[in-house]
């Protein structure tokens, strides 16, 4: 009887147990299963909640239930948290550089290869504006065409031998790009420029053969002319010392020719002394001359010293025995 009511018991318990088991894991597989759901809905949404702006850049909303793309706010640097259904574009509002290569044409119809360097920048209160009425891809679609047709117009007002020598001229022109401003300001609102464009330089810029010959030749004659303006000037200055000298000499022999006899006897003294110094003269022998007054013998195989002064102090030894030698007084007289 016991073991009877034992049976009983333990029958009457199996159908609530097996329905606790089952709902226990019915629970534990919708549990399991929404937890799937929602991180799977998460690692698809966390990029569009949970937007992250990078230094030096700023978002522009666009609300897809309130009205579209928000014209008078910003997103600033950081991380934000919009609703999935809206989008944040980010747009870099530091200084910005690109190279732009392209052909023009001269003033001839030449082709002319140009490098320019363009420098710019979006205006953060314009960014809404921009985005709506532009795009992210703003600068193909408007400042690479506006710069090629500003290049384009400087370089087709000159000849292309005049580009090398106005290159200051043709910078001054590069720079004078307009700024890509609004076309229609809303009422009440001043205008204002999209991308403001800082600065656009000439990196390269390649002439075609002929008109580099064309250059150098003329670089060429230029540097001859130079040279025979130089020359010129030369012979124009030598011709004008030698007049110079020429007058001088005119004018030294007028005054030589006025001067007294005594002043010509010092001068006729003067360049005997001079001559009797030199290294190669032996024995010479002056006088007899007309208006001289003296008769000089100079010396100088030795030394430099006049031999006149020797036979003067000598002539009252001689004197004495000028009438017992013949022979000397021959010797001595002049």
């Amino acid at each position: 009887m016991a073991n009877t009511g034992e049976t009983r018991k333990v029958d009457d318990r199996s159908p609530l147990r097996e329905w606790s088991e089952k709902t226990l894991g019915r629970v534990e597989y919708l549990t399991y299963t929404a937890l799937v759901v929602v991180l799977m809905l998460l690692g698809f949404l966390w990029p569009r909640m949970f937007i992250t702006i990078p230094t030096g850049s700023q978002g522009v909303m666009y609300r897809y239930f309130a009205g579209g793309t928000v014209t008078d706010r910003v997103w600033g640097e950081g991380l934000h948290i919009i609703p999935p259904w809206d989008h944040l574009t980010l747009y870099e509002v530091r200084l910005q550089q690109k190279t732009l290569n392209f052909d023009v044409l001269s003033d001839e119809g030449l082709n002319l290869q140009v490098a320019v360097s363009v420098k710019f920048r979006p205006d953060s209160d314009m960014l809404g504006h921009l985005h709506r009425d532009i795009g992210p891809d703003y600068f193909d679609r408007v400042i690479e065409p506006d710069i090629q047709a500003h290049v384009r117009r400087a370089f087709g007002d000159r000849a292309a031998y005049e580009i090398y020598s106005s290159a200051n001229d043709l910078m001054l022109e590069l720079r004078r790009i307009a700024t890509l401003g609004r076309d229609e300001p809303g009422d009440g609102e001043k205008e204002k420029p999209y991308v403001q464009i800082q600065e656009l330089e000439l990196v390269d810029l390649e002439l075609p053969e002929v008109v580099l010959a064309a250059i150098a030749e003329r670089y060429r004659q230029e540097q001859l002319m130079l040279e025979y303006r130089h020359k010129l000037e030369r012979e124009e200055a030598e011709a004008q010392r030698k007049r110079t000298e020429a007058s001088g000499i005119r004018d030294y022999n007028t005054i030589i020719g006025d001067l007294s006899p005594d002043v010509l006897r010092w001068r006729d003294l003067e360049a005997t002394s001079e001559l009797a110094k030199s290294s190669n003269s032996k024995v010479l022998v002056l006088g007899g001359a007309t208006g001289s007054g003296s008769s000089l013998l100079f010396n100088v195989g030795g030394d430099s010293t006049p031999a006149s002064a020797a036979p003067a102090s000598a002539a009252p030894a001689s004197a004495a025995p000028a009438s017992e030698s013949p022979a000397s007084e021959s010797t001595a007289a002049p």
